[in-house]
C-alpha cells in the first residue's frame, strides 16, 4: 500500500523560510539541488515541473525534486513556507528509495483545520534564533506530512466508503489509485495512466470498478469536488480560481459538475454553508 511506504519516508527541515503576503517570485524559474517544498498558507500561485502544472492555495504543498526546473508565478499574494527537505530512504522493507516514491508536483492535505493550526504554530517560532526554529519545524513538518498520508486512505471513502476494498485487492489498480490522487487537482488523463500501466482506458474503467466499486473517473471528481467545497468554505477565491486549483478548465465547467453531483452552484454551496 501506499500509505506505509510514503509514511516511512521522514522529511528532514535544512532550511525554512517563511514569507508573508509576498507578491512576486524574484524569479520567474529555479532548480535546487535538494527537495523543496512550497506549503502555501494563504494566496496562490500557479507553478510547472516538468510536465506538471496548476495552481496551489491553501491545503496544499507542491514538492519539487532536486536539479528539476521549477517554474512559478503568483497569482494572489502568496503566504508561504519555503522548506529545503532531505528524507529518510524510504520503508526500510519496501527495498525503496525515497525519491522513487515520494510525489512531485501539488498534493493536498484533507484535515485543513489541523493543517492551519501547524501553520499558526510554526508562525511562533519564526523569531527564534535558527537552530531552535528548525528543531520546531522539524515536529511541525513532519506532522503536516503525516496529514497527507493519512488523507490518502480518507480520500479514497469520502464520497465512495466501498474504496476500503482496496485493501489486499488489485495492486495494478492500487497504482491507479495512488496516480489519480497524485495527479487529480492538475490537468490529467486518465487515459495516460491507463496507458502507462499497459492497459487500455476500458480496462481501466472496468478493473478500478471491480477493485473500488467506482469507476476512476468518479473517483476523480469526488477528490475534485472535496477539494472544490474546501477552497469555497475556507478561502475567498473566485469561482475561476478554485476551478483552476481542482483541475478544471474553467469555471463554467466547474459549475456544471458541481450541479450535477451535488444538486447546487458553487456560489449557492458557499453561501448556505459558509459561517
Amino acid at each position: 500500500m501506499l500509505k506505509p511506504l510514503l509514511s516511512g519516508c521522514v522529511p528532514q527541515v535544512d532550511l525554512a523560510i517563511y514569507w508573508e503576503k509576498k507578491p512576486k517570485f524574484l524569479y520567474y524559474e529555479d532548480i535546487y539541488k535538494v527537495w523543496v517544498m512550497f506549503a502555501v498558507e494563504s494566496g496562490s500561485f500557479y507553478y510547472e515541473i516538468g510536465d506538471m502544472k496548476g495552481s496551489a492555495t491553501f491545503g496544499d504543498l507542491v514538492l519539487c525534486p532536486p536539479n528539476t526546473p521549477f517554474r512559478r508565478v503568483i497569482n494572489t499574494p502568496l503566504t508561504f513556507y519555503f522548506f529545503e527537505l532531505s528524507w529518510t530512504e524510504g520503508h526500510p522493507s519496501s527495498g525503496q528509495r525515497s525519491d522513487d516514491i515520494l510525489p512531485a508536483g501539488k498534493i493536498s492535505v484533507l484535515d485543513t483545520v489541523r493543517l492551519g493550526q501547524n501553520y499558526a504554530l510554526m508562525k511562533k517560532w519564526s523569531s527564534w534564533p535558527t537552530s531552535v526554529r528548525l528543531t520546531q519545524y522539524n515536529h511541525y513538518c513532519r506532522d503536516i506530512w503525516l496529514l497527507y498520508c493519512d488523507g490518502l486512505n480518507e480520500s479514497a471513502m469520502l464520497h465512495d466508503p466501498s474504496l476500503s476494498q482496496a485493501h489486499g485487492g488489485d495492486p495494478l489498480m492500487q497504482e491507479a489509485q495512488r496516480r489519480i490522487q497524485q495527479q487529480a487537482f492538475s490537468a490529467m488523463s486518465l487515459k495516460k495512466i491507463a496507458s502507462d500501466l499497459g492497459i487500455t482506458q476500458v480496462h481501466l474503467t472496468k478493473k478500478f470498478s471491480a477493485s473500488f466499486g467506482v469507476t476512476p473517473l468518479r473517483y476523480l471528481t469526488s477528490l475534485r469536488l472535496n477539494k472544490a467545497k474546501m477552497l469555497l468554505l475556507e478561502t475567498n477565491m473566485t469561482i475561476e480560481q478554485i476551478s483552476e486549483c481542482c483541475g478544471y478548465q474553467n469555471g463554467f465547467y466547474l459549475n456544471r459538475v458541481f450541479v450535477k453531483y451535488e444538486h447546487t452552484t458553487p456560489s449557492r454551496y458557499r453561501n448556505t454553508h459558509r459561517m
